[in-house]
């Protein structure tokens, strides 16, 4: 497949991603501006600048994340003014933000992960199931001991037996 190349729209998202980081750091810059240069030092390499800086980058408001995450603003806040030192819903704020609890705590991205903006569950199936491109796959949940009922054009292809939860959802 050959894909063509439109400078003009390429420009327009060069334009717009700089738009976005002069917003991003004029923004950062108003958050430290009566800092010295220590408690700037100090900030710039904490949690709470983490979350801040990914929370901008994402043009999300704070009771956005606090949204996303499932907590209050509040508590957003105060992980981003550092005066939670260890947020107990870190987890929920790294996979709001689309990071890693690593990049939130030490500032380091993890270079062999790829994170995905979607829900993916893996699940263990009794028998192989082979991909037919005619056909959709749904996974259906019944109360133990009560029937399956299959309609007209279906069919029991396997029966779960693991299921290994990818998202918290």
């Amino acid at each position: 497949m050959t894909v063509k190349s439109n400078s003009k729209n390429n420009s327009r998202v060069l334009s717009d991603l700089q738009e976005l980081n002069a917003k991003v750091a004029r923004k950062i810059d108003k958050k430290v501006k009566d800092m010295n240069e220590a408690e700037k030092e100090i900030y710039l390499n904490s949690l709470g600048y983490r979350i801040f800086k990914k929370r901008l980058e994402r043009g999300w408001s704070q009771p956005d994340l606090a949204n996303m995450a499932g907590v209050t603003y509040q508590n957003i806040q105060f992980a981003e003014d550092n005066k939670v030192k260890m947020p107990r819903y870190i987890r929920e704020l790294s996979e709001s933000l689309g990071t890693s609890i690593e990049y939130l705590i030490n500032g380091e991205e993890e270079p062999n992960v790829v994170r995905l903006e979607q829900h993916i569950s893996i699940v263990s199936v009794d028998t192989p199931i082979k991909p037919d491109t005619n056909s959709d796959y749904h996974l259906v949940k019944i109360k133990k001991g009560e029937p399956l009922f299959v309609p007209k054009g279906a069919e029991i292809v396997g029966q779960v037996n693991k299921v290994f939860i990818g998202h918290t959802n």
